[in-house]
């Protein structure tokens, strides 16, 4: 279990408060308002603070960086950045190789996301959705019209065609 102070500085719903701008705080507050309940409790939940420090152990970072992770965290759970673009954000925030971002981002998805991912694929989705490919429809395609073949003319008179019957 972690410490309230750990709580304060690894908590998505806390990252970098003291470093932003008023104005900037009170933009997310204002954000944090509109999200699903399943999001506001990753963003608050002392289980993804402690999640977010052990995943930071994993990868080495130190406690600033991890920090700068619960940020990263916060940016993509609000959608304020597009999941596509999460590699870079997080490879920048906290100084790790695309690939190790890589597989540190599919983590943070599969251990803390995991409670309110369909949520945040929606607020993704209406956030971003020129980023996401369009549905294609599938197209029902009606098959061309078999052509019959004409009967071949016979000139025998006592071969009968009963195809063309006519009473």
């Amino acid at each position: 279990m972690i410490s309230y102070d750990q709580y304060l500085q690894f908590s998505p719903y806390f990252a970098q408060e003291d470093m932003g701008k008023e104005e900037d705080r009170l933009n997310f507050l204002k954000l944090f308002n509109t999200l699903p309940q399943t999001v506001r409790n990753v963003l608050t939940s002392l289980d993804t603070a402690e999640k977010i420090i052990n995943i930071g152990k994993t990868f080495g970072l130190d406690e600033f960086d991890t920090e700068a992770l619960s940020f990263a965290v916060r940016k993509i759970i609000t959608g304020e950045v597009f999941i596509g673009d999460s590699v870079e954000l997080i490879a920048g925030e906290v100084g790790l190789t695309p690939e190790k971002a890589k597989n540190l981002l599919g983590l943070i998805v599969n251990e803390v996301f995991a409670p309110a991912l369909e949520d945040i694929k929606k607020i993704q989705n209406e956030k971003f959705p020129q980023r996401f490919g369009v549905p294609v429809q599938p197209q029902s395609q009606v098959p061309p019209p078999i052509k019959q073949p004409k009967p071949a003319q016979n000139d025998n008179p006592n071969i009968i065609n009963l195809r063309n019957r006519q009473n």
